[in-house]
């Protein structure tokens, strides 16, 4: 029986930092849905403690759709790694530097695309 050689998977440190940042936003997530469902809504608080409170929860949502954004985005870098254009700019096509990909691994934009995307610039 012969043995097949697999290939090595030159994107395996990003797709490693990938899932661990994955994980990392399903375990907040977790813990932040289980706070919300803690705090006690007593009828006792005052109108100043009420408002404190919206706007704490409101807060934590707009975290969560920020970390929705992310794990997007995480999500879409995945099937750039199963589809083989991992490293590859979605706006232009040139190559991703490693440095870039180091910091932000789930990025899909060349560091001038992403200057563009910035600055609205890029739809």
């Amino acid at each position: 029986m012969a043995r097949t050689k697999t290939k090595p998977n030159p994107h395996q440190q990003f797709e490693d930092a990938l899932r661990k940042k994955q994980n990392q936003l399903h375990e907040s997530y977790e813990r932040e849905r289980a706070e919300g469902n803690a705090q006690p809504d007593d009828g006792i608080q005052d109108l100043a403690d009420k408002a404190a409170s919206a706007y704490s929860k409101e807060l934590n949502f707009s975290l969560s759709d920020t970390e929705r954004n992310l794990l997007m985005m995480i999500n879409e870098a995945f099937n750039r790694l199963k589809n083989g254009t991992y490293a590859v700019c979605t706006n232009c096509g040139a190559t991703i530097g490693e440095k870039r990909l180091t910091a932000v691994p789930w990025t899909p934009f060349c560091i001038d695309c992403q200057e563009l995307q910035e600055k609205g610039m890029l739809t």
